[in-house]
């Protein structure tokens, strides 16, 4: 994803103007809000509210038109795959707008595919909303909420809600409407709408019930549920309740409420000590794996480890966790280890190589996607029935999802150096890579040649390691 403008000043203005090879056109002019006055900076702020509602409708309108394109890709897949399994449920026109909107944006799958859903119902049924933005007449924020209540509706019903929606855009008294209110207003508009019961609704909805997990700095992380809302109020009264006892039964922990509702909660789920001032770490009911070199677990060196899933942790945090774990496995091979290339004898990497190429990774090679390495499978970048090996510099990991976009041959992908460079059906162009770890010497890995062994630890029970195929299996035509 390239830039498609520059910015300069130009006689106190900030001017934006196109590169020559974009399709915007024209340029903007604003005066530099570090020479303005307070009321004149404020009302940047208002234009610039009305300039982000015209590119939010903008945004919709081509991304609408990226969907359409979609959908003669998915035809000409279909007629070359007559016969085959389907795909993506029978929505792979969806699955590949939703990539090719997430890597031209640079945003995450799952922002996509909102946006995708949101622009084909103000493209269609929501037509009054985009113009209303378009405009500049309405907020992003506004229209968001409506064409969100709106996703589930039946498409008969969606027209008359957005009509509807929009005479709550101010009180009876004439009083505008913020953000947050004015959803609250249209989602209780959409439930009196709604042909469905709540029931109905309700039901089709938990199926959808997950916990995500999302790193954050400085060791931490927030762990979030989707679940019913009455199981997660109970679940969170549960942990208040018993926060609180603890309080009165120990005046003189120093910990927060929030802090002691976090710590009991870890301390439930992985059964590790309740009443502890700090909870450390988990008990061997739970599996994590951390990857540290040698140096570090000896204690000869304190260059942080990786926890897999996360990132980064210190060096003390792992060898705290390595004396508790019950397995410790190599990374890498040395003489007696596993080889990094077995050519062409065999089409399923051993448990040694897929180990390697899932610490090697990361994450899903497919541009933006952070799916785990762990949870992805392992793909021969050149196809084994075009005389792919299976050796290091030809595996590479990638999601169920983004396996099956390459296998269907919308995505391409081919190897620069050790990045991968992927085109759309579209032509853009993205790239992708293994994590940049910076291992230290001692776990430094070169495709195709034996190194030296660092450790994987396994704190909890050894992993259930993925079933080798039954002799004779041939191999996915993938």
């Amino acid at each position: 994803m390239g830039r498609d403008f520059s910015v300069i000043e130009s006689s106190g203005d900030v001017v934006l103007v196109p590169l020559p090879d974009s399709l915007l056109k024209g340029a903007l002019w604003h005066p530099d809000p570090s020479h303005l006055t307070g009321v004149q900076a404020r009302q940047v702020l208002v234009d610039i509210g009305s300039v982000r509602s015209f590119l939010a409708a903008v945004e919709a309108l081509a991304v609408d038109r990226v969907r359409l394109a979609c959908e003669d890709e998915a035809r000409r897949v279909a007629e070359q795959e007559h016969g085959q399994p389907v795909r993506f449920d029978g929505r792979l026109a969806h699955a590949l707008a939703v990539s090719e909107v997430a890597v031209a944006e640079g945003i995450s799958e799952s922002a996509a595919a909102r946006l995708v859903t949101a622009s084909e119902l103000l493209c269609g049924p929501q037509l009054e909303i985009l113009e209303r933005l378009e405009c500049g007449d309405l907020s992003e924020a506004h229209a968001r909420a409506i064409v969100e209540e709106a996703s589930n509706l039946p498409e008969h019903l969606a027209e008359e809600f957005g009509i509807k929606a929009l005479a709550k855009l101010e009180t009876r008294t004439g009083r505008h409407r913020a953000p947050g209110e004015f959803r609250r207003a249209v989602r209780d508009l959409r439930e009196r709408l709604h042909p469905e019961t709540i029931a109905a609704r309700r039901s089709r909805a938990a199926r959808d019930r997950c916990v995500t997990f999302k790193p954050e700095p400085d060791g931490m992380c927030t762990l979030t549920a989707f679940m019913p809302a009455e199981a997660g109020l109970a679940a969170f009264s549960r942990l208040d309740s018993l926060a609180r006892r603890q309080r009165i039964a120990d005046p003189e922990d120093v910990r927060t409420l929030a802090q002691l509702r976090a710590d009991l909660l870890a301390g439930l789920v992985l059964g590790g000590e309740l009443n502890s001032p700090e909870y450390v770490g988990p008990t061997p009911a739970a599996e994590i794996v951390v990857h540290v070199s040698a140096s570090a677990l000896l204690g000869s060196s304190d260059e942080p480890a990786a926890l897999d899933g996360y990132g980064l942790i210190d060096a003390e945090t792992a060898r705290d966790l390595a004396i508790a774990a019950p397995t410790w496995q190599r990374l890498g091979v040395d003489e007696d280890g596993v080889p990094l290339s077995l050519g062409r004898s065999a089409y399923r990497p051993p448990k040694g190589l897929r180990r390697f190429i899932e610490y090697r990774d990361g994450t899903c090679q497919f541009p933006g996607c952070r799916c785990p390495a762990s949870r992805s499978d392992i793909d021969h970048r050149v196809e084994w029935q075009h005389g792919g090996t299976t050796g290091a510099d030809n595996l590479q990991s990638l999601c169920r999802k983004h396996h099956a976009l390459k296998s269907v041959g919308s995505w391409k992908s081919e190897r620069e150096g050790d990045d991968v460079a992927w085109t759309s059906p579209l032509g853009g162009r993205a790239m992708a890579g293994p994590l940049d770890r910076g291992l230290a010497p001692d776990v430094a890995v070169k495709p195709g040649v034996a190194v030296k062994p660092g450790v994987a630890v396994k704190s909890g029970p050894a992993a259930n390691e993925r079933a080798e195929p039954p002799a004779g299996e041939q191999p996915p035509p993938f």
